[in-house]
């Protein structure tokens, strides 16, 4: 464990407030960043980040240092990320709306939000794809990917982060890998 965490760690459970200020600023923006992977809304990832850290100081004193305290954290993001996935339900966008007070329906346009090729480089054309691509596995395959390839953490890390079998998160990025290969060769959608 890093002894700079583990002073910063001693310091709140003495009741330091700016010890908690400081892992805060230490560690929002990696927080922020898989859960906004995971869930894809800025405000949503907000909340799941500001739910980490409230999580966090809630069981700070059941915290094992022998274990690497950002992946403790991670543990607590992605756990709270996937339980959103859980919980969201696709809301179906009316294409027609009444007026109120009558009788007639008038047709809703709906725009595309994506960006037209012409107004992005080729560069940026492949990485929104990918980003597509891993945004459309299944929670339990994105989550070990982001922590791979995003937060570099070794396999022995994502076992522990969220507590599965190292053997499990083997399989789990090797099937996220072939299935992300099959989906850019366009064998599957």
């Amino acid at each position: 464990m890093n002894a700079e965490d583990l002073a910063i760690i001693r310091r709140c459970l003495a009741g330091d407030e700016r010890a908690y200020r400081e892992l805060v600023k230490r560690y929002e923006t990696m927080v922020f960043s898989v859960a906004l992977r995971m869930v894809r809304q800025s405000q949503d990832a907000e909340d799941i980040t500001q739910e980490t850290f409230v999580r966090m100081f809630g069981a700070l004193e059941r915290y094992d240092p022998s274990r690497p305290f950002a992946a403790w954290l991670m543990t607590i993001a992605s756990r709270l990320s996937i339980d959103h996935l859980r919980r969201r339900r696709v809301r179906p966008i009316p294409l027609f709306q009444r007026e109120t007070g009558s009788e007639e329906e008038r047709v809703i346009d709906v725009r595309d939000p994506g960006l037209g090729p012409e107004d992005v480089t080729s560069h940026r054309e492949e990485e929104l794809r990918t980003q597509e691509l891993i945004d459309s596995l299944p929670p339990h395959y994105r989550i070990v990917v982001l922590l791979r390839h995003q937060q570099d953490l070794s396999y022995d890390e994502i076992a522990r982060t969220l507590d599965l079998p190292l053997g499990t998160v083997k399989a789990r990025i090797h099937r996220a890998r072939a299935l992300l290969k099959r989906r850019l060769e366009g064998r599957e959608t």
